[in-house]
């Protein structure tokens, strides 16, 4: 921050706006200021422009003096309303001396009393931006307000963000000018809400089985982030691929069927008596819609079903925005995901409490519901001493937090010993991104997948950090995708759709949280960078059948080859299918269709390709997984199935 934030009436500048987020740190024990912030219009729709006029209102317990500071937070996800491609050159807000017309929204503020005067700055930064409105003359008394004008109607308007959200203005007062804050106590919020709708979202169960009926969610969405389009009302047609049946139409836009984004997804069953991949389409042809659902894999396995859900996502409590009701609130009634974990990476905006702690848990627990929805009580550990980051998943209903950035379980080490005798999972994160994993740390009871994808990118391959380099250095490691989108949006990318989403998918008994915890500790996993992919690897050796995520203790000389089956249904064409041993590419279709089934067998001696273990306690193995690409770009990796020598 410039100037160390020395007591200065000249409005202030930060060098490095994540600095914001010490200070949100300490106002956390210091009693709010008597503020009260709201903001016209105070509802808008995804990416539309505005002028937005902030009220902060004095109470009559405040008084703002001369060289006082007001800071007000812009959402980084806020940009200039319809701007151009100079994007280095274009800051969203800033006072007339910082932006000009086109390069930026100008920003303005006055007081309601006349004898006050105002001067402004913006700081601009990864995380936010920052409008600092300092009292350069006279004192803002109990009943004034000072108005923050952001795009006024003479220079370019502000456009919102693309995701719907409540978008939160995080405001705070520094009477002294010293850099000490207090939050004012009411902040400004816009509620942010779907625009028109563009499309339907069509979501039925990856796993049915002939003759029973299933459910189908339908929700009209918009073209920025699928939002639900809550303005759309019609009765769309409903389409089955042959065998399946279902009603002809579907009425959507029940008043009473609003919810806290717009729209609730509507609901019918379907069901077919043959087995097979089959879809649903719906068409609205009056309004030019159409959806198409996932894959229905009828049949598809016997006693297990495929659930997707997201492990990943960071709310305003870390480092991010939204709040943990809203998280999960979009994971079940927007993206329609089965099971959601927030794993917030905390430890910078708020400190963590015994009583913030509890209301994560105690959130987490509401929103789980066993046979429709499931959620696990998480966090982001950040370590130290670049051991890279894991994300903590328990299994119960409760569980601690272990303060990393306070230098306590400071080492992956440090942290699988506090764990020791529960069931919790740790989860490598961007491993080789940002903070990269040192595979040098390996546990192979908690830590038994990574995360293979999100926003940060694809960590599979390139390097010492990635997880072709742990497997074949011998950890047993299941594959798992998240978003870590910093917008507390489950499946949800950092801006819209498709930007770095991930999925975790599992095989699991049923949807409960006891059961999705047990499958991905199975390792009966898979990742995908979004899209609802079906598939399923297994391998036949000896006369059984071991699924993926399977460790296999074997005899140096096999009785007999490996083959593996593998069974595809993706949501669009499939370019490429891939089998890997030991990280190198041993087979490749090219199905150029949404499914495919089909196998490869290795028939080389184990002898002759087993790997030599890195770690003393292991013995030489050998491993498989499957890749794959669509036309769409969307990718999926099963977990690997390894065949380790038996002991002697």
């Amino acid at each position: 921050m410039a100037e160390s934030l020395e007591r200065t009436a000249s409005p202030r500048t930060f060098d490095n706006t994540s600095d914001w987020f010490r200070i949100n740190n300490a106002w956390q024990f210091r009693p709010p200021m008597d503020l009260h912030g709201t903001v016209d219009p105070g509802t808008v729709e995804a990416a539309s422009g505005h002028t937005f006029v902030i009220t902060l209102r004095v109470g009559p317990d405040l008084v703002i003096p001369t060289g006082a500071h007001v800071t007000m937070e812009v959402p980084t996800t806020w940009e200039m309303h319809l701007g151009n491609g100079f994007r280095r050159a274009v800051k969203t807000v800033g006072s007339r001396a910082q932006n000009r017309v086109g390069y930026g929204a100008f920003t303005d503020a006055e007081c309601s009393d006349p004898n006050v005067t105002l001067d402004l700055v913006a700081s601009w930064g990864r995380h936010m931006d920052l409008v600092d409105v300092v009292i350069t003359h006279g004192e803002v008394r109990p009943g004034e307000s000072i108005r923050i004008t952001l795009g006024p109607p003479d220079g370019n308007l502000v456009q919102v963000q693309k995701h719907a959200q409540v978008a939160i203005l995080t405001t705070a007062v520094d009477t002294v000018g010293d850099g000490t804050y207090r939050r004012a106590a009411t902040y400004p919020t816009i509620t942010v809400i779907g625009a028109a709708a563009d499309r339907f979202r069509v979501v039925a169960p990856a796993v049915a089985h002939a003759g029973t009926l299933f459910p189908v969610r339908v929700l009209p969405v918009d073209v920025y982030a699928h939002n639900p389009a809550g303005r759309y009302r019609g009765m769309p047609r409903i389409h089955g691929s042959a065998g399946l049946i279902a009603p002809d139409t579907v009425a959507i836009g029940d008043e009473h069927a609003i919810g806290r984004y717009g729209m609730t997804a509507s609901a019918f069953t379907s069901w077919s008596q043959q087995p097979g991949i089959h879809a649903l389409t719906i068409t609205d042809p009056v309004r030019g819609l159409i959806g198409k659902s996932n894959p229905i894999g009828v049949d598809f396995l016997p006693d297990r079903g495929i659930y997707f859900g997201e492990l990943h996502s960071q709310m305003w409590d870390s480092m991010g925005t939204g709040t943990t009701e809203e998280f999960f609130e979009w994971g079940r009634d927007v993206a329609l995901l089965d099971f959601c974990a927030p794993a917030n990476h905390y430890g910078r905006r708020v400190e963590v409490t015994d009583d913030v702690w509890q209301r994560l848990v105690d959130t987490c627990n509401a929103y789980d519901d066993p046979g429709c929805f499931a959620t696990m009580v998480s966090y982001e550990w950040g370590g130290t001493g670049g051991s890279g980051h894991k994300n903590v998943y328990y299994r119960g209903a409760s569980g601690d937090f272990h303060h990393w950035y306070r230098r306590i379980h400071k080492s992956p080490e440090d942290l699988w010993n506090a764990l020791d005798g529960q069931d919790a999972l740790t989860i490598p994160h961007h491993t080789k991104f940002g903070s990269p994993t040192d595979w040098s740390y390996r546990n192979d009871r908690q830590q038994r997948l990574v995360e293979i994808c999100s926003q940060w990118g694809i960590s599979e391959e390139g390097g010492p950090h990635s997880i072709q380099a742990a497997l074949a250095m011998g950890h047993r490691l299941g594959f798992v995708g998240g978003t870590d989108s910093h917008h507390g949006l489950a499946n949800q990318g950092e801006y819209h759709v498709n930007d770095g989403n991930g999925l975790a998918c599992v095989h699991a008994t049923a949807l409960t949280r006891d059961a999705i915890w047990q499958a991905l500790h199975d390792r009966r996993c898979y990742a995908t960078t979004g899209d609802r992919i079906l598939l399923d690897v297994t391998m036949e050796l000896d006369g059984r059948t071991y699924p993926m995520g399977s460790d296999v203790e074997v005899g140096r000389i096999a009785d007999g080859p490996r083959r593996l089956r593998v069974r595809v249904a993706g949501t669009a064409s499939l370019d490429r299918i891939e089998v890997l041993r030991n990280n190198d590419v041993q087979f490749t279709a090219t199905p150029n269709t949404d499914t495919w089934e089909g196998g490869w067998t290795d028939a080389d001696p184990l002898n002759a390709i087993t790997l030599t273990p890195t770690f003393d306690d292991d013995r030489p193995f050998v491993f498989y997984y499957v890749r794959l690409t669509q036309a769409n770009r969307q990718r999926a990796w099963s977990s690997p199935i390894w065949l380790t020598e038996r002991a002697a």
